[in-house]
C-alpha cells in the first residue's frame, strides 16, 4: 500500500444534502475512473487536510472504502471555501496502474541565480507554472525541478525542452520552445514600483467637494 492512506464511507444524500456531513465534520466526495460508475462519498476532514497537503494533485493516495480493499486514487479537485478555507468537496478520480495517464506536474524552482543574488542587475520571472506530462501513475513525479543557478545574464533562460525529465516520464506540452524561467531586466521592477507609487499618490489627493444649492 502507498504510505497516504485515507478512510472514506459511502453517501446516499447529494446536492443540497451535503451541508449535513460538513457540519458533522466530514466532506463530501465522489470517485470515479475508467469502466467505474461514481461513488458518492464521504471523508473525514481532519484526515482528507493531512494528506492533502502531502499528496497535492500528484501523489497516488490509497482510498479504502468501508474497510475494503484500497483503490489507487490520485485527487483531481479539491475545492476550498475562500472565507473559512475550509475544504468543500473533493474529487477522487481512480487510476489503473497499468495505463498512462496526463497530468499537470508543477515546476519548483531551486539554485541562486548570479544576474539576481550576486550580481544583480536582473529579476527572476516564472512565466511557466506548470507542465502537462505523461506516465503511468506510479511514475508520476509530485514537480519538476529548474536549477537557475547558471542565469548569470540578463535574457539568460530556460526553456521546456531542456527540463530534465524523471524516467518513464514524457512531455505532453506543445511547444519546447516556451520560456519556463528568465532573467529580466531590473527596469522592469522598478517600472511596476514606479506606477504602483503614482497610483497610491493619486489615490490620497482628497476629491473637491461640490457645493450644491
Amino acid at each position: 500500500m502507498s504510505d497516504l492512506v485515507l478512510d472514506v464511507t459511502t453517501r446516499e444524500k447529494r446536492g443540497r444534502h451535503v451541508n449535513a456531513p460538513r457540519r458533522e465534520g466530514n466532506v463530501p466526495a465522489i470517485l470515479y475512473g475508467h469502466n467505474l460508475k461514481p461513488i458518492a462519498l464521504t471523508a473525514s476532514e481532519m484526515a482528507l487536510k493531512k494528506v492533502w497537503r502531502r499528496a497535492g494533485h500528484t501523489h497516488l493516495v490509497d482510498l479504502v472504502i468501508e474497510g475494503g480493499t484500497a483503490r489507487k486514487v490520485l485527487i483531481k479537485e479539491f475545492q476550498i471555501d475562500p472565507r473559512s478555507a475550509r475544504p468543500l468537496h473533493a474529487d477522487f478520480f481512480a487510476v489503473n496502474l497499468k495505463e498512462k495517464l496526463t497530468a499537470d506536474v508543477p515546476i519548483v524552482v531551486t539554485g541562486s541565480p548570479p544576474a539576481v543574488d550576486e550580481f544583480k542587475i536582473g529579476q527572476l520571472l516564472q512565466p511557466l507554472a506548470a507542465l502537462k506530462v505523461e506516465c503511468l501513475p506510479q511514475d508520476l513525479p509530485a514537480h519538476l525541478v529548474v536549477d537557475v543557478s547558471g542565469l548569470a545574464e540578463i535574457d539568460s533562460h530556460i526553456l521546456v525542452g531542456e527540463i530534465e525529465l524523471p524516467k518513464g516520464v514524457t512531455l505532453v506540452h506543445a511547444d519546447l520552445e516556451e520560456v519556463v524561467v528568465k532573467i529580466a531586466p531590473m527596469r522592469i521592477q522598478e517600472r511596476e514600483a514606479t506606477e504602483v507609487a503614482a497610483e497610491e499618490a493619486a489615490a490620497a489627493v482628497p476629491t473637491p467637494e461640490v457645493e450644491t444649492e
